[in-house]
């Protein structure tokens, strides 16, 4: 007999219909979709949880995910479990406190969660109706998490040449981790949040970001995966650069700059979070000029999000797709 704790951790078959909404923005076929940046902190409190338990463990990981776009029904699902995934591989020591910091400089040894995340997907995919992107590092944000973001802007300003160096480490890393990625047949979601303006200049972002960017969705797009870059923060000063590099989707804070790549966002963390209905309402209004938009939050939703809020953000956008 299957004990409560067995039944509960079963993936069970979701439905078939699989109308992939993302993909038609994407190819100017649909004019909208909806997902607010449900990630795995929300999707484990949601799910009454303990955080390190679920994003170490595949299947743990894969129910919660599920569980979460069971209850909500958005157009995607993203697998982000934190932003130090990859830093942690590559030799930082993290403790979970409940939520994952860099407690130190790199070591030798080190613990690898990407084979968590590169399992999970593999689940996600067998199991999910909707496309499943997975998020990773941008190779400048890497960089700074490796060394310290304090210290790595330092170098940056008076040792140029190890920051370039220190950029490349990180982006053959994620090469070769997009790579096992893709082999799952997902999407990917470039989180790059140090690239951001309210964090360097434009002429930083040129000469340290912008090109290992580049390679990065060169290589995405090159296996027919959909490539996203998302910068929260401030980065109209530099929206032609990242219109340039050529992703499918741009996830930014202020959506008004008209770009080429379809644009992810129109309702703040802030309002998603703690705001009324009618003030998301309102805030969704004022994204229907944008031809083709995937209609989300500015950043990832706070863990403890009222349910409530995310399901009238996604059912209003399918009310209106519906009417």
């Amino acid at each position: 007999m299957l004990t409560v704790k067995t039944r509960r951790m079963q993936l069970r078959p979701l439905k078939t219909c699989s109308v992939d909404r993302i993909s038609e923005v994407v190819t100017r076929k649909r004019k909208r979709a909806v997902f607010p940046i449900v990630c795995a902190d929300h999707c484990a409190w949601l799910a009454h949880s303990d955080f390190e338990n679920t994003v170490t463990d595949p299947r743990k990981l894969a129910w919660a995910i599920e569980h979460a776009y069971l209850k909500y029904d958005y157009d995607m699902v993203l697998l982000f479990t934190d932003p130090y995934v990859e830093a942690e591989a590559m030799g930082c020591p993290v403790r979970f406190s409940p939520f994952p910091t860099i407690t130190g400089p790199r070591t030798v040894t080190s613990v690898d969660r990407t084979h968590v995340i590169t399992e999970t997907a593999r689940i996600l995919k067998v199991k999910m109706p909707v496309p499943i992107f997975v998020s990773i590092k941008g190779p400048f944000s890497l960089a700074s998490f490796l060394v310290g973001m304090k210290e790595f802007l330092i170098m940056v300003l008076k040792n140029p040449r190890k920051a370039e160096e220190l950029v490349l480490e990180a982006l053959d890393f994620q090469l070769a981790y997009v790579k096992r990625l893709l082999e799952c047949q997902v999407h990917i979601f470039i989180g790059d949040p140090v690239a951001s303006a309210s964090v360097i200049s434009p002429d930083v972002f040129l000469r340290y970001a912008n090109n290992p960017l580049k390679t990065l969705v060169a290589a995405i797009i090159d296996r027919d995966s959909l490539a996203g870059i998302h910068i929260c923060g401030e980065t109209i000063p530099i929206m032609e650069e990242l219109d340039s590099i050529g992703a499918d989707i741009l996830s930014v804070e202020n959506i008004d700059v008209p770009t080429r790549s379809v644009k992810m966002g129109g309702i703040s963390t802030t309002t998603i979070r703690y705001g009324s209905k009618e003030e998301i309402a309102k805030e969704a209004k004022t994204t229907e000029r944008e031809s083709y938009l995937i209609l989300s939050t500015s950043c990832d939703v706070p863990f403890d999000t009222p349910p409530d809020n995310i399901i009238y953000m996604v059912t209003m956008q399918h009310d209106q797709d519906n009417g």
